[in-house]
């Protein structure tokens, strides 16, 4: 079953050009994994530091392979740098949740 996932970042404020070069870096990378289906940028319209990515997975199962994939824990290290809080990421099954058998992909 497929999933959305949403991140929820705030950055330091002097960093917000280099933390948008970092998120298209990171989706570069995301777009080549197994599972991948789409992703979203949005950027608050009241709080310029605030982003929220969107990317859609076919499973759960690929999205938590890319959370604990090396090159992706790579690009967070670096990114930690660029963080005014923690990351917050929410995952949602679209439509109606199957069990994890039923998944095939």
């Amino acid at each position: 079953m497929a999933v959305k996932v949403l991140i929820t970042r705030r950055f330091k404020p002097d960093k917000i050009e280099a933390a948008n070069a970092f998120l298209m870096k990171l989706r570069a990378e995301a777009t080549l994994c197994k599972g991948y289906v789409s992703g979203q940028t949005l950027v608050s319209a009241d709080e310029p530091n605030k982003v929220v990515v969107i990317s859609t997975w076919n499973s759960r199962k690929r999205w938590e392979e890319w959370l604990n994939d090396s090159n992706r824990k790579k690009f967070h290290a670096r990114m930690d740098e660029l963080l005014a809080a923690p990351e917050h990421v929410e995952v949602f099954f679209v439509g109606e949740r199957t069990p994890e058998w039923v998944d095939m992909a």
